[in-house]
């Protein structure tokens, strides 16, 4: 089969927030997915500066709650998305804001992945291991690099082996 016979596909989200001040409209967009109760997946470093505090504002101005998990290292591992999910479960979430860089966005998307199929993160790695779509998600970018909040890709480090792990999300 020639190479142009083949279909291929693409997958991104379907709606991309772009320009100054778009963040303010965090909450308004949870609401219009379904969410009560967002966790806001992010690092140390933005939450210190005030940046997932002003996020939380947005999320509550628009009448939902929100907690932040300021626990997404850079490259996130499988103990962080396990603390992550624990925050999410302990605290009634239902959806997910992400937000920061490429090690948010993964960590964010590891622990929908859990949320929505239960098990261990290291049950997903590989391709299309996941069968149920993830809680609400919204992705807030604060870095141009990886691309992680427009891919269905997650990538997590296995801290038993020191492995990098890839996974796909359900769209």
């Amino acid at each position: 089969m020639a190479l142009a016979d083949q279909t291929y596909g693409f997958f991104i989200p379907t709606v991309n927030l772009l320009g100054v001040g778009c963040s303010k409209e965090t909450g308004e967009q949870a609401k219009q997915l379904g969410a009560k109760k967002m966790l806001i997946v992010t690092d140390a470093g933005l939450a210190k500066i005030g940046v997932a505090d002003q996020i939380k504002g947005y999320i509550e101005a628009a009448g939902l709650q929100a907690v932040i998990y300021p626990g997404a290292e850079p490259n996130p591992t499988d103990k962080n998305v396990h603390d992550g999910v624990k925050v999410y479960q302990d605290n009634g979430c239902d959806g997910l804001v992400t937000l920061g860089g490429g090690s948010s966005h993964d960590c964010g998307k590891g622990i929908g992945l859990v949320i929505a199929g239960g098990g261990n993160i290291r049950d997903y790695e590989g391709v299309n291991k996941s069968s149920k779509a993830m809680p609400p998600f919204l992705a807030i970018n604060t870095t141009a690099g990886t691309a992680s909040e427009m891919t269905r890709f997650c990538i997590i480090t296995n801290t038993d082996t020191h492995v990098k792990m890839a996974m796909t999300i359900l769209c």
